[in-house]
């Protein structure tokens, strides 16, 4: 008997159930169920820009007690000018050179970093899924520039769901990540991201993120940066899903996008 079929015997034992019983989720359907999500979904998608507004306000709260940076911008422009502050204040950890490594998203084409940086020493990156070098793009990077699916304001916690251009590695490598955070993308708690969750199909993988990397393993000492990023910083923004460069940015990665994304002057 191996030591999975002994544990499962000892615990049927003390169950007081037949060892070698057959079992199967159709006797168990309160465990197995699917919950009624109906109530938390339309919860969700009834909110007001004022509810909306107030979750940003928790988020920010909740943010700041784990070191995470918040920034608050209305448009696609001040979005950009947080990032473009963020890449030319920041240094690398582990080289000299500045690379940054970007999903392949429409909000972040949207910021149109590729063409802020002409006389600059950055190197930006996207991370197309048929390109064979993000690995070590991603490596080289120094900053992760990500569009979280989901964020829970209660927890502070940015939900990264991997997809085709969104790989996890991007939020989880670089020294410093960068999330572009919708309003309307905000939800309360865990059981509302959980609902949601439930409604996509498929599902590769997903990461929760509550703030930077930290450790105290050392002499109880808090240290940030150990096992990913050592900083995060969210930028909530506001502006409407039908706002300007939203639907063209696409069509303007496309313009200036070879295997290798937009490089600048190095």
């Amino acid at each position: 008997m191996d030591n999975q079929t002994a544990f499962l015997t000892t615990i049927r034992t003390a169950l007081d159930e037949v060892p070698n019983a057959e079992r199967s989720k159709k006797m168990f359907p309160q465990l197995f169920s699917s919950p009624d999500t109906t109530g938390i979904l339309k919860k969700i998608r009834g909110r007001t820009v004022e509810e909306q507004t107030e979750l940003v306000k928790i988020l920010r709260k909740n943010g700041n007690s784990l070191n995470i940076c918040t920034h608050i911008v209305e448009s696609f422009k001040e979005a950009a000018a947080v990032v473009i502050e963020l890449i030319r204040t920041k240094e690398p950890e582990f080289n000299y050179t500045k690379h940054v490594i970007m999903h392949d998203h429409p909000d972040i084409a949207a910021l149109q970093l590729w063409n802020r940086f002409n006389r600059e020493a950055v190197t930006l990156h996207t991370t197309f899924s048929r390109d064979p070098h993000i690995r070590d793009k991603t490596i080289a990077s120094f900053i992760g520039i990500t569009a979280p699916a989901i964020i829970v304001a209660d927890s502070a916690t940015l939900i990264q769901i991997t997809e085709p251009g969104r790989p996890r590695s991007t939020s989880l490598l670089p020294s410093i990540h960068i999330a572009i955070i919708r309003r309307e993308n905000l939800v309360a708690d865990l059981a509302e991201a959980y609902a949601l969750l439930r409604e996509k199909s498929r599902l590769d993988s997903f990461v929760f993120i509550s703030g930077p990397s930290k450790t105290a393993d050392i002499e109880a000492h808090m240290v940030h940066g150990a096992h990913g990023p050592r900083e995060v910083h969210l930028v909530v923004l506001s502006e409407p899903l039908s706002a300007q460069g939203f639907e063209k940015a696409p069509e303007e990665m496309g313009k200036h996008n070879d295997s290798n994304l937009m490089t600048t002057s190095s």
